[in-house]
């Protein structure tokens, strides 16, 4: 019985702190870059440009899109008239990774996004539901965790 309590309290001392519910450490770092994430998520769903491009880190340089790369100085112009056409975004994330390394961080997770359109008539028409697996990388410069490619 005296081995039992002593294993037990061994492999309490030894196991990390998870947030409830994951796999993802909780540390102040994860949290941080968690944060960043649901900011973006609010800024999208209120469709504020503004709001996420302050998210976003002045370097902001992302290849994964098809038809070409994208950067912060076409973020500027790109998100505003983008969102601008959409009168409802609703945005649903499953976190299945969050990695931070020093200065760097990785969130891989898969994402339902589903917004909505103002016709000619005036009508609004929600899209059918585009969901994929996404990956969104983060820097941290002078404390402050900004997105550096994934939106």
């Amino acid at each position: 019985m005296r081995n039992l309590l002593a294993l037990s309290l061994l492999l309490a001392a030894c196991s990390h702190n998870m947030i409830p519910g994951t796999n993802i450490p909780d540390d102040p770092q994860t949290r941080a870059v968690l944060n960043v994430l649901n900011q973006y998520k609010e800024g999208m769903e209120e469709r504020n440009a503004t709001a996420v491009l302050a998210l976003a880190a002045k370097d902001y340089y992302d290849t994964s899109r098809v038809n070409r790369p994208i950067d912060y100085a076409d973020l500027q112009k790109e998100l505003p008239a983008d969102l601008s056409k959409l009168t409802g975004v609703r945005l649903e994330f499953t976190i299945k990774e969050v990695k931070v390394d020093g200065p760097k961080a990785n969130i891989d997770y898969f994402q339902v996004l589903r917004y909505a359109v103002k016709l000619p008539d005036g009508s609004e028409k929600w899209e059918p539901a585009q969901s994929d697996d996404a990956r969104m990388k983060f820097e941290n410069a002078d404390g402050v965790w900004k997105i550096a490619a994934g939106l």
